[in-house]
């Protein structure tokens, strides 16, 4: 009797669990149903004032209403949640410039109620940028670098190709990588329709959010910013780098006495001091760095005099930051795929000093010396549409006058570089120094301790030809610095470097 008693109510429990795992599959079956889910085409929108309104379509999936919560003063924003779609209408344009700093930026504020009741905010953007939006290479000029001088503009770019026009295949989005301000290239989006990308530069604005006017136009946010495209792997399969800058970098140059037309500044800075000593002044001039043969850049340095050779902020999608990294050549990483796929990471070569290093220091593990061309622009050229990396007789009318020589050291130093003349006129270098090819850190001073006798001098520059040794092994820049004793200044227009270091570049026309 007792032995029935207890299976008895063993099956009863049995029962019961049984009971509730059916019970738990249901409720689980109920929630896999109730959930929710709405997908809009984009969350960024830009108009003209007094723009027609823009209709967005959506998808949903067991969501009962979508409302507008809020919306900026002077936009409309309405849904249709039987037609799934939203419409946004833009303000008029008020004329008073005032008035449209307050109506230029909106939003609105979505709120997504599902069958089950669970709620969920969208926030859609608005621009109005008037009549200035710009596509940077309507004519297929094609570039690995593009300059960008107006606030308040959507910008596009064709990605359907890369730097040298060649077809690009396989792109499923495009991205930002970096960009040394958090807000300096707002909403980039990819429209894989027109193989497009496009993003708003806004302006500078002061502690209150209102737009700062200067001689009658809004302020520039100068700075740098790389963004990628990539396959469906989430692999990057090129990246342009996008440059900032108010100065017409591409329309003010300087013409030397053998007839090549300079920039005026460094590719990837914002001006050039001139030989000034504000530390601002030059910070401004310091442009980005480039390993030999590559188009990618790293960034610049923190502070004007290279303190510790930290390098200047960067900032990818969200906000987070993002630093160079280096990795050590091999027969995976020291290949062209390899670098265009990482273009954040520098591949450095310490081990070409050691006992069983060849002393080369190229970031390639296989030499090759035709990645920039003395005579054309290569695919891999950093500089924008229409300019190159400078070839190796480029440089060769300038020279280091007398005058510049005797200047007392230490205000030359304040200067941080020189003034080079080509027997006419003068142009000023920056001593900005380079990104070692054993580590990766920027060094501005030189370390030579066996041909300087005192402490590390300052400063030193170092500015990329596309040149090469006779021998194939090296390449060569344009080098000087600034040494203790003048007889020994050091000038060199052709000298040989491992090309695993990352220099200044100064971009020259091409006629």
């Amino acid at each position: 009797m007792e032995r029935k008693n207890e299976i008895k109510k063993y099956m009863k429990n049995l029962k019961f669990l049984l009971i509730a795992a059916f019970a738990a599959l249901a409720m689980g079956a109920c929630d896999k149903d109730d959930s929710h889910s709405v997908s809009f085409e984009k969350l960024a929108y830009y108009f003209k004032w007094g723009g027609e309104p823009q209709v967005t379509e959506y998808t949903s999936v067991n969501v009962a209403s979508i409302v507008v919560k809020s919306v900026s003063d002077g936009w409309a924003c309405e849904v249709d949640h039987a037609a799934r779609t939203v419409k946004i209408t833009p303000p008029k344009d008020p004329v008073d410039e005032t008035q449209r700093d307050k109506l230029r930026n909106g939003s609105a504020t979505l709120n997504v109620i599902a069958e089950n009741g669970e709620a969920s905010k969208y926030t859609f953007n608005f621009y109005i940028v008037g009549d200035k939006s710009v596509h940077l290479n309507p004519n297929g000029e094609y570039a690995n670098s593009y300059v960008v001088n107006e606030p308040t503009t959507l910008y596009s770019l064709d990605v359907s190709a890369n730097g040298a026009g060649e077809p690009l295949s396989g792109v499923e989005d495009v991205k930002m990588l970096w960009q040394s301000n958090a807000a300096l290239l707002q909403h980039v989006d990819y429209d894989a329709e027109s193989h497009s990308v496009s993003f708003f530069v806004d302006c500078k604005k002061d502690d209150d959010g209102k737009a700062i006017v200067e001689n009658g136009g809004h302020v520039l946010v100068e700075g740098n910013a790389v963004i990628a495209a990539y396959n469906g792997s989430d692999e990057i399969v090129w990246s342009w780098h996008i440059w900032v800058v108010a100065k017409d970098v591409l329309g003010e140059y300087d013409t030397y006495a053998n007839g090549r037309k300079f920039m005026q500044v460094n590719l990837g800075a914002f001006g050039n001091s001139n030989g000034a000593t504000e530390s601002e002044q030059i910070l401004a001039s310091y442009g980005l760095y480039y390993q030999w043969g590559r188009k990618d850049p790293f960034m610049r340095p923190k502070t004007y005099n290279c303190a510790g050779g930290d390098d200047e902020a960067a900032y990818g999608v969200s906000g987070s930051s993002v630093y160079v990294s280096t990795i050590e050549t091999d027969e995976k990483t020291g290949t062209v795929e390899y670098a265009t796929a990482n273009p954040t990471t520098m591949i450095i070569n310490p081990a070409c000093v050691g006992e069983e290093g060849d002393g080369v220091g190229d970031w390639l593990h296989v030499r090759n010396s035709n990645l920039w061309s003395n005579t054309s622009k290569s695919v891999a050229d950093p500089c924008p549409y229409g300019w190159r990396v400078p070839a190796k007789s480029d440089f060769d009318v300038l020279s280091l006058s007398a005058a510049e020589d005797a200047t007392d050291l230490a205000e030359a130093r304040k200067r941080f570089g020189w003034s080079l003349t080509d027997g006419a006129n003068s142009y000023f270098y920056l001593g900005g120094g380079f990104r070692s090819y054993f580590d990766g850190v920027i060094v501005n001073m030189n370390y030579k301790t066996d041909v300087y006798p005192s402490t590390p001098e300052p400063w030193e520059g170092y500015y990329w030809t596309a040149g090469t040794t006779a021998d194939g092994k090296y390449s060569t820049c344009m080098y000087f610095d600034l040494t203790t004793t003048r007889t020994i200044n050091k000038f060199n227009l052709n000298h040989p470097s491992r090309r695993a270091n990352a220099m200044q570049v100064r971009c020259v026309k091409i006629d």
